[in-house]
């Protein structure tokens, strides 16, 4: 059953990814609460249409993830289990550096989330995961029934080893202001040893390594994607805005009893943010794609352990 658990976590992360919420919230053990933060000094932005030029940004995020057991069965006779959790999400970000009225960079970003899954376990190391989130992805000039964002879906996972799944599903949502089908797939592999090895496709490739029993060093690769309603004067009907977001960096974790302590560094990759109009029709159109360069990044953040599950 702990395995059972462990690995319904691991998919929280996908499932958040495809439903387009918040991709990097990495939902640790039940009745444990993640608080991230990230700094990305002054890096130059350009604008697709050409009207901001020489333009810096600075960008600060916060973020916090909490996941919490609301019901759990498990017959021992069938070893099938069925489990109900809610997850809550949410994160504020600033961007610094509004350099004219022709910027359609917002200067803040809220985003939040919540929602509740359900694992049911099937015959020959299948699972099923079903999620329903709600929250509101607004950029604070004007919150109304556009920045509230909906989606629900079910994924189906086979497990055929202790490390390694994978999956496939299909998933709606509202990233445009109108129902979307989206199919939704996943790959787990984890390896255990001197070097541990994790595969999350697709929001995570990491190699870590234990260097005492209270502290761990990690290198990580993660994708992260989050859709927002956002508003502005030069082009009134972009207002969906995709972000996307890749960074690499080196972190150190301290473990404790009742916390852990992340400190970390590495290298903003890719931030991209799509500006789309509303609509099914505009799904794969081109949208007007801003650009943040890459750059140097630090980040910190601390998991609070509630409970003796808690790791």
């Amino acid at each position: 059953m702990f395995k059972k658990n462990q690995f319904f976590q691991r998919l929280l992360i996908v499932l958040l990814l495809l439903t387009g919420t918040n991709a990097m919230a990495q939902f640790g053990p039940e009745n444990t609460l993640d608080i991230n933060a990230i700094y990305v000094p002054e890096s130059k932005y350009t604008q697709k249409n050409g009207q901001v030029e020489n333009a810096e940004k600075t960008q600060k995020r916060i973020e916090l993830n909490y996941s919490f057991p609301i019901s759990a069965k498990f017959d021992p006779a069938t070893k099938k289990i069925q489990k109900w959790t809610g997850i809550v999400s949410g994160g504020y970000t600033e961007m610094s550096g509004k350099s004219n009225s022709q910027d359609l960079m917002p200067d803040k970003l809220l985003n939040s989330m919540l929602g509740v899954t359900y694992l049911r376990s099937m015959r020959n190391k299948w699972a099923m995961v079903s999620l329903l989130t709600a929250g509101i992805n607004t950029d604070l000039k004007a919150v109304d029934h556009h920045d509230i964002f909906i989606s629900g879906g079910v994924l189906f996972i086979k497990t055929p080893r202790p490390g390694f799944s994978y999956g496939f599903g299909a998933f709606v949502v509202n990233a445009l202001n109108a129902p979307i089908v989206l199919p939704g797939l996943m790959l787990h592999l984890e390896t255990e040893g001197r070097f541990k090895f994790n595969i999350d496709i697709p929001t995570e490739v990491s190699v870590a390594r234990d260097v005492t029993k209270k502290m761990e060093v990690k290198l990580a690769v993660r994708f992260k994607n989050t859709s927002f309603d956002t508003e502005n004067k030069v082009e009134p009907d972009r207002r969906y805005l995709n972000y996307t977001e890749l960074p690499a960096g080196l972190e150190t974790k301290f473990k404790s009893k009742h916390f852990d302590f992340v400190l970390g560094g590495g290298y903003m990759i890719l931030r991209n943010y799509d500006l789309k109009e509303g609509g099914v029709k505009n799904l794969f159109t081109n949208g007007q794609i801003n650009k943040l360069g890459g750059n140097f990044f630090v980040n910190a953040g601390i998991r609070l352990k509630f409970n003796k599950e808690g790791k």
